[in-house]
């Protein structure tokens, strides 16, 4: 009886460090993903840019994956690099003249230039699809729908 439990617990162990092993996924597979999260961040900021001094209430603009993804932007070329780093350096700058604005209840938002800001923004754009394109044949992801066998098992 007590070799047939130490079987179970070996066999139930296996089991578990497979799925694991299934669920784990490595750097390079997160490429696209940390690709489209700050390309999503550049299209917003770029729509916001555009009409900026038609909106009513000021709206600052999106660093939220840039904040998470920073750090895992190593696999991109130095220029594109160096390009995020500016362009959402000027959205921190962008957003606190925006905050010290909103506190003042003052339109000193509206003096902001951002011609430079959104040039940044198209080649930034431009380039992350490009790196897309170059790396998974499409400009953008597909949506990932959540699947049963997915649920269970990981998806891959």
């Amino acid at each position: 009886m007590a070799t047939g439990s130490w079987v179970i617990i070996a066999i139930v162990g296996i089991v578990l460090i497979f799925f694991s092993l299934l669920r784990r996924r490595g750097g390079a597979a997160k490429y696209p993903e940390v690709v489209q999260a700050l390309l999503y961040d550049v299209k917003l900021n770029q729509a916001l840019a555009l009409h900026f001094l038609e909106i009513v209430k000021p709206r600052r603009f999106e660093n939220v994956n840039w904040l998470m993804n920073k750090d895992r932007i190593g696999f991109l070329g130095e220029s594109l690099k160096e390009m995020l780093i500016e362009v959402f350096a000027k959205v921190e700058e962008y957003n606190k003249q925006i905050k010290e604005a909103q506190k003042a209840k003052s339109d000193s938002y509206k003096a902001i230039d951002l011609t430079r800001f959104k040039e940044l923004l198209e080649k930034c754009r431009q380039e992350l699809e490009d790196w897309m394109v170059q790396k998974t044949g499409q400009k953008e992801l597909p949506p990932k729908y959540p699947t049963l066998m997915g649920t269970f098992f990981g998806e891959r």
